[in-house]
């Protein structure tokens, strides 16, 4: 509890109240309900990860007309994933993209890094198996 409200704070603080346009949530049935309480007036939470089913409050989207967005990149087109790719690109070299790289295993550990995601609270970035 005090880590989402340290980061709700933050969030708050860092955008003078406004809160943010776009949130990427990559485990929703954990966070969907704190990330609609980051959002601008207009925001959007764009969901590729869930492990679960989760029950919100459509009063913590309706005042700020927020959106909530399922997105499936099985069923991406081949321009899409360019643009996509082109613009996630952009966004590292101008520097307000930054990917979080977690813990890195060895093959030799793929069993410990199975079970950190299936029993952990959750990773902060992505894991990393080299080869």
């Amino acid at each position: 509890m005090y880590l989402i409200l340290n980061l709700t704070l933050s969030v708050k603080d860092y955008t003078d109240g406004q809160g943010v346009d776009v949130i990427i949530e990559m485990l929703s049935n954990v966070n969907l309900s704190n990330d609609l309480q980051l959002l601008a007036t207009g925001g959007r939470v764009t969901i590729v990860g869930c492990r679960g089913s989760i029950e919100i409050n459509p009063r913590d989207i309706m005042p700020k007309e927020s959106s909530i967005i399922g997105v499936a990149f099985g069923t991406i087109t081949e321009e899409d994933r360019l643009e996509s790719a082109a613009a996630f690109f952009a966004g590292m070299e101008m520097g307000w993209l930054k990917p979080v790289v977690g813990p890195e295993y060895t093959l030799e550990n793929v069993a410990q890094a199975h079970e950190d995601i299936i029993k952990g609270p959750g990773t902060m970035g992505k894991m990393i198996l080299t080869i």
